[in-house]
């Protein structure tokens, strides 16, 4: 008997290709096997990492725990003050410029902020790429329209300025131009002071609109302050923009959900309109934002003592991020791995954009069981000190002979 579907418009999509890499290291029973692919920071022995401040923070919920009612549409009020302080630092945080609201982590923020943006009416959207793989896609899900130009060089392994800078002399009035503040997904590779001042120039004099996508806020040069130097910049010029944060990478809070969406409003009179848009889309599609990982956040945010130890656990796995990487550069110059290798160390973050082939990292899986991204991009958190010299060998191995 034929049964026919209600459903049977539907095509069957494709898995996530990072998906598809952590299902085959799971089921990959070799001892030496390593995970270089998503995008969350291992510890030295290679799981999952607990901050010592998160850790403490649980201990003072447990001890005061408010139950499991809801919380606030726009979020916990704690944390929106917590996280606008991080994002824009104390003085800006309290100039009342800000709409803020408490998303489902930092996908969430920029589905809140591209949504936002629509409602008020701009849907023209300019991406530098290579970038995040989920953002055209969200972009378009919403029906707004995306652009793109060159960001990285795969050839110099270099950022490509003067491309970014044509594209935002040639855009539209009114167009949104998407930028990470720093460590880079997934070229690692991010724009100087200077680069900022003069794209913050730009949009000023083309009446232009930025996203800022703040996902690894800390992990650039192990302070948070410095690595929001765009964010407070932009503010200063008087810009108007929307600020999406994640503390899923910079305190550890990936399951929970951890996330904030800020719109910069310089007239103080259209905050609240701004402020209930943000809530009022959020109502039509989620109502309220998990409470545990954000409660953890505002402890941490509250405490002074806390907060010491997370600028200190956050400049401390910065510090490690690079000397991984540098060991990875002197292990492959030893091995005299044929080409160039620099870019390991310039890059900044969790990821190292390495400009391997799609070929030569299906031969990383099937002759040495080191699960890489086809695009190339190494998760530099994945290695250590057991396991670098074999991946190092690996990538030597792959070059020579792929």
């Amino acid at each position: 008997m034929t049964v026919t579907s209600k459903f049977n418009r539907l095509e069957r999509e494709a898995p996530d290709p990072i998906v598809q890499t952590m299902t085959l290291y799971a089921n990959d029973p070799s001892p030496n096997k390593v995970d270089v692919s998503i995008g969350v920071y291992k510890s030295e022995k290679g799981g999952s990492y607990l901050f010592p401040c998160v850790a403490e923070a649980k201990k003072v919920l447990a001890a005061n725990d408010p139950g499991h009612n809801y919380t606030n549409m726009q979020g916990i009020p704690e944390f929106i003050s917590g996280a606008r302080k991080v994002a824009f630092g104390e003085e800006y945080a309290a100039e009342g410029k800000l709409a803020s609201l408490q998303t489902i982590s930092g996908t969430g923020a920029l589905h809140m902020g591209f949504v936002f943006l629509r409602e008020a009416g701009y849907t023209n959207f300019y991406l530098g790429v290579p970038s995040w793989s989920n953002y055209i896609g969200m972009i378009e899900f919403i029906g707004s329209k995306v652009t793109t130009f060159t960001h990285y060089n795969e050839k110099t392994k270099k950022i490509e300025f003067d491309a970014v800078v044509s594209a935002l002399e040639s855009a539209p009035a009114n167009s949104v131009f998407l930028f990470q503040t720093c460590c880079h997904n997934p070229t690692g590779a991010d724009y100087s002071q200077e680069q900022w001042k003069k794209i913050g120039q730009l949009l000023k004099q083309r009446d232009l609109i930025a996203v800022l996508d703040t996902a690894y806020q800390g992990f650039s040069s192990g302070d948070k302050d410095k690595d929001a130097w765009a964010i407070r910049h932009f503010y200063e010029l008087g810009l108007e923009f929307v600020v999406c944060q994640s503390f899923s990478k910079n305190l550890g809070l990936y399951g929970e959900r951890v996330g904030c969406v800020h719109a910069v409003v310089q007239d103080k009179e259209y905050v609240p309109n701004a402020q209930s848009t943000l809530v009022a889309n959020f109502r039509s599609e989620c109502s309220f934002a998990p409470a545990y990982g954000a409660r953890l956040a505002s402890i941490i945010f509250q405490s002074p003592e806390l907060k010491q130890v997370w600028d200190n656990d956050v400049a401390e796995i910065t510090e490690r991020l690079k000397t991984i990487r540098k060991k990875v550069l002197d292990i492959l110059t030893e091995l005299k791995t044929p080409g160039k290798w620099d870019h390991v160390v310039e890059q900044e973050g969790l990821f190292w954009y390495s400009g391997l082939t799609p070929v030569q990292n299906d031969r990383l899986i099937s002759e040495h069981n080191v699960y890489s991204t086809s695009i190339g991009r190494v998760n530099i958190a994945g290695l250590n000190n057991n396991n670098v010299e074999y991946f190092c060998k690996a990538i030597d191995e792959v070059v020579r002979n792929a």
